[in-house]
């Protein structure tokens, strides 16, 4: 297995952001992978829920959600924006101000089906030329950030500090992504295997 570069000594820590009526496996599917993540046998991330208000959140599936922190409490290396109820999380304002100083410290900013909404209204997607979100709501980013390319035909977009993917399953394959970009191949492959999810690297677009 690839071995981690120096910077990854120790796992880096990955925050989840959820609030009420956010999409399970929006955050399930990525806190699945980068918990999977391993080098040289080691976990290579510590995943954890945040939130702003209350530790527990109801998922749309109705199962409910503990958090471990609040989000800012600590700098993140990867600040991962889910979807689900995005409607109140843009009218959220210390929501969107706690992501957007998360998102300041973070090494890498990862948003998920309409978490793109969410990046968009916190003025996130500002400095970046092409992003994607849930096929429902390609016309609502383009409404949000008119001056992105809004792409429906990838599961993830890579522009270096911000990522985005498509919706709900697509998460996974970001996340998957992001697992190769910062590990390896390799690594990616054998989080892939461990979930018995598909080795092949699905359709996405890096850096324009």
């Amino acid at each position: 297995m690839t071995t981690l570069p120096e910077h990854f000594a120790r796992p880096h820590l990955v925050d989840i952001v959820v609030w009420e009526g956010v999409e399970l496996l929006d955050v399930a599917g990525p806190a699945e992978v980068f918990a999977t993540a391993r080098s040289g046998g080691v976990p290579a991330f510590r995943v954890r829920l945040v939130t702003t208000g209350a530790p527990t959140v109801t998922t749309q599936a109705g199962v409910v959600l503990q958090a471990a922190g609040r989000l800012g409490d600590e700098a993140p290396f990867l600040l991962v924006v889910p979807g689900g109820a995005s409607e109140r999380a843009v009218e959220d304002e210390a929501l969107l101000a706690a992501i957007r100083d998360a998102a300041d410290r973070a090494e890498i900013v990862y948003s998920v089906c309409t978490g793109a909404l969410v990046l968009a209204r916190a003025g996130l997607l500002a400095g970046v030329p092409r992003a994607t979100t849930w096929h429902g709501a390609l016309e609502r980013l383009r409404a949000e950030a008119p001056h992105l390319e809004v792409v429906g035909d990838r599961r993830w977009v890579d522009h270096g500090h911000l990522v985005t993917s498509a919706g709900v399953s697509a998460g996974i394959d970001g996340a998957l992504h992001l697992v190769g970009r910062l590990l390896g191949g390799e690594a990616r492959l054998a989080v892939a295997r461990h979930m018995e999810y598909a080795d092949g690297a699905p359709p996405g677009h890096e850096r324009a």
